[in-house]
């Protein structure tokens, strides 16, 4: 419970689908006035049913079970047993209510269509109506539950009007358009073709009307087809077919009525929803009149905006791949496409240092980097004890919140949920391509990011002395080069300070090599850190550090802060670190010769450690 409210949620896909979002937009009407609230977890990528584990199930992993009242689960929709087992064990073990749609499974509630009633009454209708002497059934995927049970139906029904079943009468069409289609090109090449193709749905009875009128086959007059579950294309398709229709208003009814039933203390309930035969000229009746303008209207309507918001999308996927800073490219998502949406997005996909889609990272804190309901633009941590920010807002609404997985590389960073202020189909389809906007450019973000991260790294490798960070000899000579062709630097100042860590063999000696390597990087850090930050700094030898200052500089300051340096490294390491310091100053003119600077500095340095050596001595 949440709000005082009755938690519902929905495992599903799709849903913009037109009987996927019916169904949907009924229940959530039914809602309020039940005291309850709806949660969507909706996938927009088909798992099929060969056991897939994409990453967008991880949608479902986002259900606060311990406020949760009951989950629903779309079975049909999903189509992958593992994944629905893995949300109902997940929920009976929280101690939370599972109704299932449309399957069987141990230990929750269900609520169905009566497919096999249905299907049976359309195989009924074509062998008995309209005189079949070669009836052939295109089934779904081999193996499957919902393809079975129609065969079988298909089985028992001819058989009981005399014929005599064998394999070849079945044809797999896998429930969808280029399978079925393969499937329909085989019975083509047959000698006697069928007189009736009964089809598992209706996407594959479209298809094998549309192959056989191709080859000059036609319906009904040479070959009956029939399908099932009567989708909107079944009825604006040329021939109109012959099917059965299921009624999402009919559903969302039943399933309100389970959730009140199981909410109350109730278990193991089952439910039936009868389906509605619908004959139709592919089976040789009179079309079915369906309100073809208003699916067409909207369908339009739908298809323009989709097209509209492509091109916006394209261009915010783009901004935000090339931007600087997740901060300031966030902006670009402010735009009226995402004024109902919120993304969460793990923290650790900002670490540079490691590439969340590259590298298998435990996932950690969560961060909200886009909320269109709030005026920042900054990321700011995300409460998962809130669910949703701003969710006693949206709940006064009374709308579902819909959330979808962000999918990148095969991982998913994060989710994003919506919640309109509405349900409308077109709200509903624009999700799926606004997730793909935000996952896109969340991902390319991220990895173009690391891949500058990268370069900046291979860059300093070859440019940079791997101990002290200063630049390397070869940097450094092309560094000088440039800084001399440029015309701006004539009539400056310039400084060279050379250092030479003394006493680096006793060092050697007494502490070790390691020893010897902290002192050299003290003496890099010290010139580095003193120099003004437009200074060159080269390790220029092994134990020689020197660095040149174009423009006005204070020596004093410096020479004092290296000193201080020194002292700092000194009391760190336990061991004395000193340098020998040789200076040479100068005016940038067109005939300076860099090279012979650079001795002057060396044969001052030298010069003082000649001192330094007299002294000890």
């Amino acid at each position: 419970m949440i709000g005082g409210k009755k938690l519902v949620a929905l495992c599903t896909y799709r849903i913009y689908g037109a009987s996927e979002f019916t169904f949907i937009s009924e229940l959530a009407k039914l809602m309020p006035s039940n005291d309850c609230y709806l949660f969507i977890y909706a996938m927009n990528s088909e798992l099929g049913m060969d056991g897939n584990d994409l990453a967008e199930t991880e949608v479902f992993n986002l259900i606060p079970l311990d406020k949760t009242d009951v989950v629903v689960i779309m079975d049909e929709k999903i189509k992958n047993r593992d994944v629905v087992q893995g949300i109902i064990d997940r929920s009976l073990s929280a101690d939370v209510p599972v109704i299932v749609v449309d399957g069987d499974y141990k230990d929750v509630s269900m609520v169905k269509y009566d497919y096999e009633r249905g299907f049976e009454e359309v195989v009924r209708h074509v062998i008995e109506e309209h005189d079949v002497k070669r009836p052939h059934m295109m089934a779904g995927f081999r193996d499957n539950a919902f393809s079975n049970e129609r065969i079988a139906v298909f089985k028992r029904v001819i058989e009981k009007n005399g014929f005599t079943f064998n394999k070849s009468m079945v044809s797999y069409g896998d429930f969808w358009a280029l399978p079925c289609r393969a499937a329909a090109k085989e019975l083509l090449e047959r000698e006697v073709l069928p007189d009736a193709i009964i089809c598992a749905n209706d996407i594959m009875a479209i298809n094998v009307c549309d192959v056989f009128a191709n080859a000059g086959i036609r319906i009904p007059e040479d070959v009956i087809v029939s399908g099932f579950d009567g989708i909107d294309e079944a009825f604006q398709a040329t021939p109109g077919i012959t099917t059965s229709k299921c009624n999402p208003v009919l559903m969302a009814e039943a399933v309100m009525e389970t959730v009140l039933r199981v909410i109350s203390g109730e278990r193991g309930i089952e439910k039936y929803i009868p389906t509605t035969f619908v004959s139709n000229e592919s089976c040789g009746c009179k079309r079915y009149i369906f309100n073809k303008k208003t699916a067409v209207a909207e369908l339009n309507n739908t298809f323009y905006h989709h097209e509209d918001e492509l091109h916006v999308m394209q261009s915010i996927i783009s901004r935000l791949m090339m931007g600087k800073d997740v901060v300031g490219s966030i902006r670009y998502m402010k735009r009226t496409l995402g004024k109902h949406a919120c993304v969460v997005v793990e923290d650790s996909c900002f670490d540079l240092e490691k590439n969340f889609f590259y590298e298998d990272l435990e996932k950690g804190s969560k961060i909200v980097i886009y909320d269109a309901y709030k005026s920042t633009e900054k990321p700011y941590p995300y409460n998962p004890d809130e669910l949703v920010p701003h969710l006693e807002d949206i709940m006064k609404e009374g709308w579902p919140v819909i959330f979808n997985s962000l999918l990148y590389m095969a991982r998913s960073p994060g989710f994003v949920c919506y919640s309109f202020p509405r349900a409308e189909l077109i709200d509903y389809n624009k999700t799926p391509n606004l997730t793909n906007c935000f996952e896109m450019s969340l991902g390319g973000y991220v990895v173009n990011r690391y891949q500058d991260y990268l370069r900046e790294k291979i860059r300093q490798m070859y440019q940079n002395d791997a101990l002290t960070g200063l630049y390397n000899r070869v940097a450094f000579i092309s560094r000088m080069e440039d800084v001399l062709k440029d015309p701006e630097v004539i009539g400056q100042k310039l400084t060279v300070i050379m250092l030479d860590l003394n006493g680096l063999k006793q060092i050697n000696d007494n502490y070790g090599h390691l020893a010897g390597d902290s002192a050299i990087k003290a003496v890099a850090t010290a010139l580095k850190w003193s120099c003004p930050d437009n200074a060159i700094s080269v390790r220029f030898g092994g134990d020689e550090m020197l660095a040149i200052v174009i423009g006005e500089c204070d020596m004093d300051r410096i020479h004092e802060s290296i000193e201080n340096h020194f002292r700092s490294s000194s009391n760190e390491l336990g061991f004395s670190v000193s340098a020998s310091i040789g200076t040479y100053t100068g005016i940038f003119d067109n005939q300076m010769d860099i090279s012979r600077i650079i001795e002057i500095a060396d044969e001052r340095m030298y010069e003082m450690k000649r001192k330094v050596k007299k002294k000890s001595s």
